[in-house]
C-alpha cells in the first residue's frame, strides 16, 4: 500500500513556512503517526515501500527546513530520525517490551537512509539509531552484507533487499556509520568464545548472523576482497576477532597452501599483505606440541609461502622489526580507545610515518 502524506505536514511544505524546532518535532510526530496507520504491516516489507516513504520525509524536511541555514538542516533531520526511533519505541512499548517487526520495525532502516542522505552529524543520535536496530536485531547485517556482496546479496542471503543504489554506495555508507559508532564510542554485547560470555564488542566487530556469526572482517577475508579489508582495518576492526573462528592468517595461509603450481590469486596474497600489517607475530599453530615439533610442522606445511616471501620469516620464527613492532602497538592503543583512523593524524609524527601506522605505506 502506497503512503499517504498527512494533510497537516502538507501545507508546511507547500508554503515552507519557517517552523521552531518545537513544532518541528511535532510535524514529525504527526507524518510517522498517520502514515503508518495507514499502512499495512508488511508495507515496508519492499525496497520500493521504503522508498516511498523515504521521499515523503525528504519532502517534509525539505519544507521544515526552508531558506534556513546548516545548522537548522542538521536539526531537522535529527528530529526526523529522533522522531522515527521514539515511534519505533512506543510502538514497542504497547506490546510488553518486544518490537511487532514490520513496518513497526523497518521505520528504524528509513531512518538509517535518512541519516545517510543528510550527512546527519549528531553521533549521539546516531548511535541511538544503531542501538535500536541491534536491540531487535542482534546484528548489522542489513547494513554490512550490501558492502561485503553487493546491493542484491542481501535479498539471497537475508531475504532483505538493500536501500542503497550499488555496492559502492552502501560501502560508503557503512564508512559513514563507523565514523559515527567509533565517535559514539559505540559497543554491543555479543558471545565471546574466549571469555565464554557476553562481553563488549565494538560496532565493526559485531558478527553477521547469517554468515556464520562471523565478523565483518573475517568475512571480507573469506570474500578475498582486500579494498574492504583494508577499509576495515584502518577503522579498528580486530584483526584476531573472537568470534569462534580460526586464526584468520592461518585461514589465509592455508587457502594459499592450496593453489596448485604455487600459482597465488592476487586478491588473496592482498588480504594476507593487509592483515600482516596489523599483527606482530604469527601464532604458530599445532598447540599444545612444543615449540620446536610446532616449527618444524608449520615449515612443512607452509614452506613454499616462505619461500615465496608471501609471509616474512621474522613474523614467523625470528624478531619482527622494531618499525613493524610499534606500528601494532601504537595502533592497538588508538583501536582500544576508537581513535582509527582518524587519530593517526593528530600523532605529533612525520606524515610518512603517519601514513605507515595507518596502512596505507
Amino acid at each position: 500500500m502506497e503512503a499517504t502524506l498527512p494533510s497537516s505536514v502538507n501545507v508546511q511544505v507547500l508554503y515552507g513556512v519557517q517552523l521552531s524546532p518545537g513544532v518541528m518535532e511535532y510535524v514529525f510526530d504527526v507524518f510517522f503517526d498517520e502514515c503508518f496507520k495507514k499502512m499495512e504491516r508488511s508495507g515496508l516489507k519492499s525496497r520500493a515501500g521504503r522508498r516511498d516513504i523515504i521521499s515523503h520525509l525528504n519532502s517534509v524536511i525539505s519544507g521544515c527546513i526552508q531558506g534556513r541555514q546548516t545548522a537548522s538542516t542538521q536539526l531537522a533531520v535529527g528530529l526526523a530520525v529522533t522522531s522515527a526511533i521514539e515511534y519505533h519505541n512506543r510502538m514497542k512499548g504497547g506490546n510488553y517490551e518486544v518490537c511487532m517487526m514490520g513496518k513497526y520495525h523497518n521505520v528504524l532502516y528509513v531512518a538509517l537512509r535518512i541519516t545517510w542522505d543528510w550527512g546527519l552529524e549528531d553521533s549521539g543520535i546516531v548511535r541511538n539509531l544503531l542501538d535500536e536496530i541491534f536491540c531487535c536485531e542482534k546484528t548489522f547485517e542489513r547494513l554490512f552484507l550490501g558492502a561485503l556482496f553487493g546491493c542484491n546479496a542481501p535479498h539471497f542471503i537475508a531475504g532483505w533487499k538493500s536501500d542503497f543504489n550499488d555496492q559502492d554506495e552502501n560501502l560508503r555508507a557503512v564508512v559513514f556509520f563507523l565514523h559515527h559508532s567509533a565517535k559514539a564510542r559505540a559497543t554491543y554485547p555479543t558471545y565471546s568464545y574466549a571469555y565464554q560470555q557476553l562481553r563488549q564488542t565494538k560496532f565493526i566487530d559485531v558478527p553477521i548472523e547469517s554468515c556464520g556469526k562471523a565478523s565483518p572482517l573475517r568475512v571480507a577475508l573469506q570474500a578475498s576482497a582486500p579494498d574492504i579489508v583494508l577499509i576495515l582495518l584502518r577503522h579498528g576492526a580486530n584483526p584476531c576477532p573472537d568470534d569462534g573462528g580460526a586464526s584468520p592468517v592461518l585461514s589465509l595461509l592455508e587457502k594459499l597452501a592450496e593453489c596448485e603450481k604455487r600459482s597465488y590469486p592476487f586478491q588473496l596474497v592482498s588480504c594476507l599483505k593487509l592483515l600482516l600489517r596489523t599483527i606482530v607475530m604469527v601464532e604458530l599453530p599445532y598447540k599444545p606440541h612444543l615449540y620446536a615439533v610446532r616449527k618444524e610442522m608449520f615449515h612443512g606445511k607452509y614452506a613454499a609461502l616462505l619461500e615465496d616471501g608471501l609471509v616474512p620469516y621474522e613474523q614467523v620464527y625470528g624478531i619482527p622489526t622494531l618499525k613493524h613492532s610499534c606500528r601494532c602497538t601504537i595502533r592497538n592503543v588508538l583501536r582500544e580507545n576508537f581513535q582509527l583512523p582518524g587519530g593517526v593524524v593528530r600523532l605529533p609524527l612525520p606524515r610518512k610515518l603517519q601514513k605507515y601506522i595507518d596502512l596505507l605505506d
